[in-house]
């Protein structure tokens, strides 16, 4: 930590400025990653304060700033889509321009979601004032929203007061003279009255539903605040486009057809709510999902069946010994008994392998489900799978083979194995029956209105990217076999219990399921009181990163020779409820997730894995 007295001094946005120059050219080449070590995350504000600190100290010694300074600001958080250093810099640099805190200056990578976060999370009818400007949505864009429960009235001209209501104005209409509860920005939002717009329901907004300003992005905007040399962004060539896209729908097991492209977004998440916001527009959906699946994706679906009246969410359970088949099926035929007060359509959206549990559901099985519910229910059924843990596993084809006429859709967190960790994005791929089609035209509107589609430096990190990940997957499925052993024998040789890893199994592996990461709960210490065997876990993740080939990361799908850990209970399911997060624990000891690259160095990993565990045991 730097000293509290230089955290608390003042700056100047002028001595930020000044110093910007060092600070893009010595900056640490993780601040350019996607995903940032978890250890000691800050947040925005603290990340703030200590380059604040360090700009400070710097004016006053006359030394430069280098590169192993910056290391030691720390880390504002442990993703890009939730935020960047870089980004972060960036609202330092406006927050000080607008004399406000940093906590108040959101950037997005959108120019639409910094209004539809207020929006979402006002309490109160919003207006806002575009001065000169056209209004930002069309009668149609607003009545998608409306169904969302946004109320927007646009005007032109300067702002004017509304007491009780909730006051935006673009940046161009703003006048300093006139109190206004938020200035729009471009791809910026500030909030200048925090009581009525709050900033940690937009932080709930942006990390959900888009993301900050992406890294190449926000340098050319801090280049040219200092009056830098500009780096270039170019939009990727229509050829590398096509190649794209038609990978895209191979991978997930249906023919390139470029009148159905992928709808790629910033995000993952970005994806998903531009295909949710699409069945709610189309008159809504019940979806039945998994109540352990990734957080985001949770969190996600409980924000939009709290606003939107026509979109429901229903769970099924797979933890520990649960049959994931079971399940479902257990849950379609409740849903079916009360068909009565469902929506015409039924999504089940399905993690093929699972998170964090690595269950890879029978397709053939679904298939039928699905088929069965319909005939019951009456309802219209979409099948959603997300195949991100195994992108090239062609489910769409093995459903075809079964029945050709389901209608599936696919989504792909491109931010993992396919961009190589490399940048962060998402994609929904449609297979070839009309209706999944036309719910993936529905889904390029709502990222349209949103503005989320995937941005030129994305694109070209992309497509960079994509060819070859088939391979790397298979490596690293390979890579994982090898290491998980080592990790089973020394289990066994320092507790005598033979632990269970979950992973796909080889026949599973054979059907394109090749999953580079497994989790696995420790046996628990004999004897060990609650709260020792509720931290083993974390205890184990700690020992394992004390090492450089080990990085306390909640990602997968990376190409760096660096493998991941992480407790998923604290970490990627953190908007998991505690009694969902409870059924994963066995002997009240969590699931540990490990993510390995394509090529480590498999000796030395497995060396450091059996250590630690002797070591983790050894202190019983």
């Amino acid at each position: 930590d730097f000293p509290v007295t230089l955290r608390l001094a003042m700056l100047t946005d002028s001595q930020l400025l000044q110093f910007l120059p060092q600070i893009l050219q010595d900056m640490p080449a993780d601040w350019r990653g996607t995903t940032f070590n978890n250890a000691n995350l800050l947040g925005r504000q603290k990340f703030a304060d200590n380059l604040t600190a360090l700009i400070v100290g710097k004016l006053s010694s006359g030394e430069a700033i280098t590169t192993a300074d910056l290391s030691l600001v720390g880390n504002a958080e442990d993703y890009l889509r939730v935020s960047s250093n870089v980004s972060t810099t960036l609202e330092l640099l406006l927050a000080l321009q607008k004399k406000l805190p940093v906590a108040q200056v959101f950037s997005f990578a959108s120019t639409k979601i910094p209004i539809v976060a207020v929006l979402l999370t006002a309490k109160a009818p919003v207006h806002l004032y575009t001065g000169a400007g056209e209004p930002p949505f069309t009668a149609e864009q607003l009545e998608t929203l409306r169904f969302l429960g946004a109320n927007l009235v646009s005007h032109t001209g300067p702002p004017q007061a509304h007491p009780s209501d909730v006051v935006l104005a673009l940046e161009c209409a703003w006048q300093p003279e006139i109190a206004v509860d938020g200035i729009i920005g471009c791809n910026v939002l500030y909030i200048t009255n925090p009581d009525k717009i709050v900033p940690d329901d937009i932080l709930v907004i942006r990390k959900r539903m888009a993301t900050p300003l992406t890294t190449p992005a926000a340098e050319v905007l801090l280049q040219a605040a200092c009056k830098m040399p500009i780096t270039s962004i170019v939009d990727p060539s229509k050829d590398d486009l096509a190649s794209f896209h038609a990978h895209l729908q191979v991978l997930s097991g249906t023919d390139p057809n470029p009148s159905a492209n992928p709808v790629v977004c910033t995000a993952g998440l970005s994806a998903l709510c531009a295909f949710f916001v699409a069945f709610i527009q189309r008159g809504g959906a019940d979806v039945l999902m998994c109540s352990t699946a990734y957080g985001g994706s949770n969190q996600l679906t409980d924000l939009l069946n709290t606003w939107a009246p026509n979109f429901n969410k229903h769970t099924f359970d797979i933890q520990g010994d649960a049959n994931i088949e079971e399940s479902i099926q257990g849950q379609l035929k409740h849903l079916a008994s009360q068909a009565a007060t469902l929506h015409d359509t039924t999504v089940l959206f399905v993690e093929v392998p699972t998170n964090p549990d690595m269950k890879v559901p029978d397709v053939c099985k679904i298939t039928g489900m699905l088929r069965a519910y319909e005939q019951e229910s009456g309802k219209k059924v979409f099948l959603l799978v997300d195949t991100t843990f195994a992108p090239g596993s062609q489910v769409m084809r093995q459903v075809r083979e079964l029945d050709a006429d389901l209608p599936v859709l696919a989504f792909i967190s491109l931010s993992k194995s396919i961009s190589a960790g490399r940048t962060t994005s998402g994609t929904i791929v449609a297979n070839h029956t009309p209706e999944a089609i036309s719910v993936l035209h529905d889904v390029a509107a709502a990222a349209n209105m949103l503005d989320t589609n995937a941005k030129p430096d994305q694109m070209q990190l992309l497509i960079q990217n994509h060819v070859g990940v088939e391979q790397r997957c298979e490596q690293a499925y390979q890579t994982a076999v090898s290491i998980g052993q080592a990790l089973l024998a020394a289990v066994k040789g320092s507790t005598k219990e033979d632990m269970f890893l979950r992973f796909p199994t080889p026949a599973q592996a054979s059907k394109g399921f090749t999953s580079a990461t497994f989790s696995f709960n420790l046996p628990p210490f004999p004897g060990g009181s609650d709260d020792v065997n509720a931290a083993l876990a974390q205890r184990f993740v700690d020992l394992l990163c004390a090492h450089k080939e080990f990085k306390p990361c909640v990602s997968f799908g990376q190409d760096n020779n660096t493998v991941y850990a992480t407790v998923p209970a604290t970490s990627t399911q953190g908007a998991i409820k505690l009694e969902h997060k409870a059924k994963q624990a066995v002997g009240g000891v969590q699931l540990v997730r490990l993510s390995f690259p394509p090529t480590c160095d498999v000796g030395s990993v497995s060396r450091i894995m059996a250590d630690s565990v002797a070591s983790l045991y050894s202190a019983q």
